[in-house]
């Protein structure tokens, strides 16, 4: 008896000892992977770490101007009427006498497109009651006008063949096709990111080397226009496009070597 007790006191003991044992070896194990990755995080501060690429990192910028050949009207018809039938028969009038009249000076029909259409009742408020005075029928459209020379008279014809229900939002102006000035402007951009790239390496007391990563952005610049308000009150509806600026922007790294 007494040698079964000491015989299963010593197979105890032993089995505490080899858990030990293994315990010792997971903490070596776990302290062997996490030790570099305390170091790394003392080395950096707490700062995120990163595969940051090695070079001159630059911005540069370039523009190219050209005349707008294109303009877009936003214009349309606004009705207000007691009941929702008779505002949207004089609006479908007045609409199609506005594009009527778009078609006449040239536009095309795959340049008139519908921007916008609402039907929405309208309300007074007396005396803190709400009494619906009725319907305001709303019909926008966007039309490019692509001869510039006739934008005001475009203007002008829609308006008078919409009367006081005509409404015109905006003019815009834009370049067709501005692939060419986006070229010239590319090449402006890369020619300023070339050359802070070397000021900065010459400061450096370094090589510049050849670029190794290069992304765009590009941009174009409207300029102001007159809203047809402004404009009306004038008489006849000048119209002044301006210039369009286009630009490029590049961010590129180059080696250094």
């Amino acid at each position: 008896m007494r040698k079964l007790k000491t015989g299963i006191a010593s197979g105890a003991k032993q089995l505490d000892v080899e858990r030990k044992c293994a315990m010792s070896r997971f903490l070596g194990i776990l302290l062997m992977f996490c030790m570099p990755l305390v170091l790394i995080i003392v080395a950096c501060g707490g700062d995120t770490i990163t595969d940051a690429v090695q070079g001159i990192q630059v911005t540069g910028s370039g523009s190219a101007f050209g005349k707008p050949d294109v303009a877009i009207l936003n214009l349309g018809i606004s009705v207000e009427k007691d009941s929702v039938r008779e505002a949207r028969e004089e609006a479908a009038g007045a609409m199609q006498n506005v594009i009527d009249s778009l078609k006449d000076n040239g536009v095309a029909e795959e340049d008139i497109k519908t921007q916008h259409f609402s039907i929405q009742p309208r309300y007074d408020y007396v005396e803190g009651r709400q009494i619906l005075r009725g319907y305001q029928v709303t019909n926008l459209v966007s039309a490019k006008v692509r001869d510039m020379e006739t934008v005001g008279e475009v203007i002008d014809d829609a308006a008078d063949a919409g009367g006081d229900l005509v409404r015109v939002q905006s003019i815009t102006f834009t370049i067709d096709d501005p692939k060419e000035l986006q070229e010239e402007a590319r090449v402006e951009a890369m020619k300023d990111a070339h050359a802070k790239a070397q000021t900065l390496a010459e400061l450096g007391d370094v090589e510049l080397g050849d670029p190794i990563s290069i992304s765009e952005g590009s941009g174009v610049s409207y300029p102001k226009y007159a809203s047809f308000d402004e404009e009306r009150s004038l008489g006849a509806t000048p119209i002044e496009p301006g210039q369009l600026e286009i630009t490029v922007t590049v961010a590129v790294i180059y080696e250094i070597e």
